[in-house]
């Protein structure tokens, strides 16, 4: 007998090739590209004919040599994506930043991830950390983080799991995944 559930699942989700290894994967794991311009689509909305491309295989020389760019190029395009959905999400108040306002987040039992700033302090880190099994990313400074959403400086920013956090996190962990290349 067919597992109705598990094939509704599989049917949702759309896959598409890389072009470099020939390995299908969901959309979301994958960079688009504009096949005329070769300019990454990191939001997957540009028109034109894309391709597909795994963040494992941008580091190939076959990428290079059929796309003409280099990894710094995509990584800058990723963080600043990654960037004006912090803001976006600061102005539409999905995000919540700050100690208190994460910890109150988190007590209510919300599911999410957050954004940590690299420089944070590890007491505060730990203390916002323990007990607690919460996904973090470290990207930013706390300078950084604050100057994207107008504050003088920001540790720790806390970002449900909906739409618009599973599309960030999607591009936090396409940058990680071209760091680690």
């Amino acid at each position: 007998m067919k597992d109705y559930n598990n094939y509704r699942e599989q049917e949702n989700k759309p896959v598409r090739t890389c072009i470099i290894c020939k390995k299908k994967r969901p959309k979301y794991q994958l960079i688009r590209f504009v096949q005329k311009t070769k300019e990454p689509d990191i939001l997957k909305k540009k028109g034109g004919r894309g391709v597909y491309i795994c963040p494992s295989c941008i580091s190939t020389k076959k990428f290079k040599k059929l796309m003409k760019k280099e990894k710094e190029e995509i990584k800058q395009a990723l963080l600043k994506q990654i960037i004006s959905l912090i803001q976006i999400g600061w102005r539409g108040r999905l995000i919540k930043i700050g100690y208190e306002d994460t910890e109150k987040e988190l007590k209510k039992g919300k599911k999410g991830f957050l954004i940590i700033a690299e420089d944070i302090a590890e007491r505060t880190k730990r203390n916002i950390l323990r007990e607690r099994n919460t996904e973090f990313y470290q990207l930013f400074t706390k300078e950084q983080l604050g100057k994207f959403i107008g504050k003088k400086e920001v540790g720790i920013i806390f970002v449900p799991l909906n739409k618009f956090g599973l599309k960030l996190k999607g591009l936090i962990a396409q940058y990680f995944e071209l760091e680690r290349r």
